[in-house]
């Protein structure tokens, strides 16, 4: 048994992420950073921690299981990504316990490693207006929630 046993590696590979997640009926919708920080996949899958309430999205090939299109290629995504589901919106849903009339952003965090997006539900907030130092404070202030949460144990190693 080491002394350092206890300890888990401090994650270097986690950033900072300019990705939203917005969910709104049965739209799950990204942002265009979303779509820049995955390398403009052309599919993603859809993953939920239900335990931690967190969901992510990773690139994937188009023939890996349940694969849902996802970016055109850089240069031609021009719009925010909708991905209309209800199996996901409902299990995300269902998961943080908010109703189906509410709208909710949630933030991500990048794992460059992976190329993958990871979203806390505990640090979703309601969307606001269009634009204004109001909305951008309020998704600093969201992304830097979801940091400390995904410090507390989601950068966990594993690994013996």
């Amino acid at each position: 048994m080491s002394v350092l046993d206890k300890f888990t590696v401090v994650d270097l590979i986690k950033t900072r992420s300019a990705s939203v997640a917005t969910i709104a009926g049965n739209i799950l919708k990204f942002n265009n950073q979303t779509a820049a920080e995955l390398n403009f996949a052309p599919f993603i899958q859809v993953l939920v921690n239900p335990k931690d309430k967190q969901f992510a999205i990773r690139a994937c090939k188009e023939d890996a299981p349940n694969a849902l299109p996802f970016s055109k290629p850089e240069g031609e995504q021009k719009y925010p990504i909708k991905i209309s589901t209800a199996v996901v919106t409902d299990l995300i849903r269902k998961m943080a316990g908010w109703a189906v009339e509410d709208n909710w952003n949630v933030p991500g965090i990048y794992f460059a490693d992976e190329l993958a997006l990871i979203y806390d539900v505990s640090a979703a907030y309601k969307p606001a207006a269009k634009g204004g130092w109001a909305s951008k404070r309020q998704h600093e202030a969201a992304s830097q929630a979801a940091m400390e949460s995904l410090g507390d144990d989601g950068g966990e190693n594993t690994e013996s």
